[in-house]
């Protein structure tokens, strides 16, 4: 079997073979040990057994590896410090929980604040608008009761003046016999004209001619108030008298008061 050059280096050191140059041949790059001579023994018996190294390269690259320091030692453990660092950290939490806790506290109360005063006004609104109505239809009431009021208070005056009218003039009366006579249908039947003792004569006076040329007679009632008429005939009556008049002018206004006031 071939030998291999380091072999071959190696068997000439065995043999006490030197290499050229003088010197000892040193570690080749497979790292063998080169050949030393035999030593002598200090302790005088002669010489001292050979021994053959490894040829391992291994072991002759950790003959030259450089011991490596030992880890240090773990520094010591410093309590205070850990126990510092975990006040702050809880300090730290805590503040920063307040915080979150304070804002998500100041919405919530701003919202919960803002639905109460939002249903504090509407009720409030509601009770306003309660109050409004009731009013409207309070002086929607005074309206109507001073409305009735006043009415009343000017057919009072209405009817005294027509009283004292017809007491100051009879002749106000005309106006009312010929609007008997123009009205329609015309009556017929032998029709008679109904009037106040009193009233006979002015109205002989300022009418007769018309009477007669229509067909129509005079007749004196006492039933029948001064200022007042009554037209009767075969094809029927009109009432011509105050009162009568009077209740038509009320009903016109909505009204029902009597001719005569019931504290007359």
């Amino acid at each position: 079997m071939p030998m291999s050059e380091s072999g071959f280096t190696a068997r000439r050191a065995t043999r006490g073979e030197s290499q050229p140059g003088g010197n000892a041949a040193r570690a080749d790059a497979g790292g063998f040990t080169p050949f030393e001579p035999p030593r002598r023994a200090r302790s005088g018996n002669g010489w001292q057994r050979w021994q053959m190294d490894s040829l391992d390269p291994r072991d002759a690259l950790q003959e030259f590896e450089p011991a490596l320091p030992a880890d240090p030692p773990p520094p010591p453990i410093d309590f205070e410090a850990l126990e510092a660092m975990r006040e702050g950290a809880r300090k730290e939490g805590y503040a920063q929980g307040y915080t979150q806790g304070q804002t998500q506290g100041y919405g919530d109360g701003h919202r919960e604040g803002y639905a109460r005063g939002l249903e504090a006004a509407r009720n409030e609104a509601a009770r306003l608008h309660g109050l409004a109505d009731n009013f409207r239809k309070a002086l929607a009431g005074v309206d109507q009761e001073v409305s009735r009021t006043l009415v009343s208070l000017a057919l009072d005056v209405a009817r005294q003046l027509v009283r004292t009218t017809v007491a100051e003039d009879p002749a106000v009366l005309l106006p009312a016999v010929r609007e008997l006579l123009t009205s329609e249908p015309a009556l017929s039947g032998s029709p008679c004209l109904l009037l106040n003792p009193d009233d006979v004569a002015l109205v002989e006076t300022h009418l007769k001619g018309e009477l007669e040329a229509a067909g129509w007679s005079m007749r004196a009632d006492p039933a029948v108030e001064r200022g007042g008429c009554i037209a009767s005939a075969a094809s029927g009556e009109r009432d011509a008298r105050l009162p009568t008049r009077w209740t038509r002018v009320v009903k016109a206004l909505g009204r029902d008061d009597a001719w005569e006031p019931p504290h007359a």
